[in-house]
């Protein structure tokens, strides 16, 4: 049986700076660069024109734990996910709007946490927080969990 992916707390591995340089999709193509401009950026030069579709079903939920069990459609390996924002874009694209754009996403993610939470306190804390949000889209990406139709 294979290893089972497992994504952690993506917001540990930007403080902790444990990014890879560059995520690729699994066909190969670039993805994402976090520590470069965002115009380096396929995902960010694209949010307004890629769609994503989800590409793997759900298995298991421990929200107690921050634990999310899915498996992945194409290669039937098993993901356990570790980050709630993640998972919070994931069921977005799968099941509210499958075909979503990455801005749509992350445009969703963002009015749902000032929904809950009150307005971010300034434009640096929102840019902030819409960068994590994409970078976790990113990963998602990488990982497979996402398909990107251009």
């Amino acid at each position: 049986m294979e290893e089972t992916i497992v994504i952690p707390d993506i917001l540990d591995l930007i403080e902790k700076d444990k990014l890879p340089r560059e995520l690729y999709a699994p066909d190969g193509f670039l993805v994402y660069k976090p520590y470069d401009p965002a115009i380096e950026s396929p995902l960010l030069v694209n949010r307004k024109k890629w769609k994503l579709f989800a590409n793997y079903t759900p298995i298991e939920g421990r929200p107690e734990e921050d634990t999310w069990i899915v498996k992945l459609n194409t290669t039937e390996q098993y993901v356990e996910i570790h980050d709630p924002e993640l998972v919070w874009l994931l069921y977005y694209i799968r099941v509210v709007h499958p075909g979503a754009t990455p801005e749509e996403a992350v445009n969703h993610e963002l009015a749902e946490v000032e929904k809950d939470g009150g307005k971010f306190k300034n434009d640096d804390e929102l840019i902030g927080y819409a960068m994590y949000l994409y970078t976790a889209l990113a990963i998602a990406i990488a990982y497979g969990l996402l398909v990107v139709v251009e």
